[in-house]
């Protein structure tokens, strides 16, 4: 097992912990070419639950896509963005078909195929020429569908940066979308769960209803301990006392889970060398051994939290330190010991909620829940600030 957790990257699809439920309403939803909305915050494994689902689509013989549309700026982007995807597919005439549409536009496909360049003597595409190869580019799953009838899936990842790209661009997209019946299915991901509800949901737009509704939640602990207490033994690894308190800590957040496992394993492994990879020594044992992975974990994220805490402004940084000591967010207490008001706190809940990367709070039959952090470390950070942990 070369990395058994892995969690820089998209987890393989053989190594996604649970996601079952997930994965059946995906492959459902392929089945009946319904199309679907799968919002969670970044880093909380959307990405590997598509990479899975992709896989078992193209093993009963389906054309997968995959788009990235992180910090697109303009339709010109957005069709590099689309043609590279397509570019990936091993398909000498599609390819034939999409220089063609790049000499066009005064583009060209690197010999790799993973994306596109600037030539050295190219123009700048008109507007006009822009959208005619938005469209074709669009329209490529019913072209390839009416050649092989061959169905296609195409993600959309991060898809509300779409609309940084230019307005109306969703409305651009379902123009097409709504034609390719048998042909395509579409899953529009995105990392701002409160926008992609906005995008879908509001009567204004044009995807309103275009979609089924699909949001991760966090990972069931009980998934995740029997998943990983299997690749521990695996490994020949006893990680006794002290792997069921780090999957709480994690909360069921997918990509810190996998890094305090990672943590746990390299010590486990360094152990059996005679060695240890904690400040703290290889004595510590049980809870004092899962707290010293904690705090190596938070020595490996403190730049990143240091980074999203310097960036807050002062109303949301009052929020986060409310939140973190169970406080009220937006309540009298927290408005006097940060000396700010509660409409400010109010105000900077909102904007938290609707950024929808650092809070949230779950819906259920009565109501919406309380506020929670989505990053759990980031949650034992702001507690800790300035304090040993």
């Amino acid at each position: 097992m070369l990395r058994p957790f892995p969690f820089e990257t998209p987890i393989a699809p053989d190594a996604l912990i649970d996601r079952r439920e997930e994965l059946h309403r995906l492959s459902q939803a392929a089945a009946e070419r319904v199309h679907v909305r799968l919002a969670g915050p970044r880093r909380f494994g959307k990405t590997s639950l598509l990479l899975a689902h992709a896989e078992g689509l193209r093993g009963v013989g389906w054309r997968t896509v995959h788009v990235d549309m992180y910090g697109v700026t303009s339709l010109a982007e957005v069709c590099v963005r689309i043609a590279t995807s397509y570019a990936r597919l091993k398909d000498n005439r599609l390819r034939a078909h999409l220089d063609s549409l790049g000499g066009r536009l005064g583009l060209s496909l690197t010999p790799a195929g993973p994306g596109i360049t600037l030539g050295p003597r190219q123009r700048v595409p008109s507007p006009e020429a822009t959208q005619t190869a938005a469209a074709e580019l669009l329209d490529l799953p019913l072209t390839l569908h009416e050649r092989d009838k061959i169905p296609t899936l195409v993600v959309f990842d991060e898809f509300q940066d779409l609309l940084s790209a230019g307005p109306g661009l969703d409305g651009l997209l379902r123009s097409h979308v709504q034609y390719h019946a048998d042909a395509a299915v579409y899953i529009y991901a995105g990392s701002q769960p409160s926008l992609m509800r906005k995008l879908f949901s509001d009567r204004e737009r044009p995807l309103y209803g275009q979609a089924e509704p699909l949001e991760l939640g966090p990972l069931p602990a009980d998934e995740v301990l029997v998943e990983l207490t299997e690749r521990f033994e695996e490994l020949g690894e006893d990680p006794a006392g002290v792997l069921s308190p780090l999957v709480g800590v994690a909360a069921g957040h997918p990509q810190r889970t996998m890094l305090l496992a990672h943590l746990l394993h390299r010590e486990l492994a360094a152990r059996q060398l005679g060695s240890t990879t904690l400040p703290e020594g290889g004595e510590v044992e049980g809870i004092a051994f899962a707290d010293a992975v904690v705090r190596r974990a938070l020595a490996t994220t403190h730049e990143a939290h240091q980074g999203v805490w310097d960036q807050m402004s002062a109303g949301k940084k009052a929020v986060l330190a409310a939140l973190a000591d169970h406080d009220s967010p937006t309540g009298t207490t927290t408005a006097r010991r940060f000396e700010t008001s509660r409409a400010t706190l109010q105000s900077a809940l909102r904007d938290l909620a609707r950024e929808g990367q650092h809070v949230t709070r779950d819906e259920g039959p009565s109501g919406a829940g309380p506020w929670r952090y989505v990053d759990p470390l980031l949650e034992l950070w702001v507690r800790s600030r300035g304090r040993p942990l």
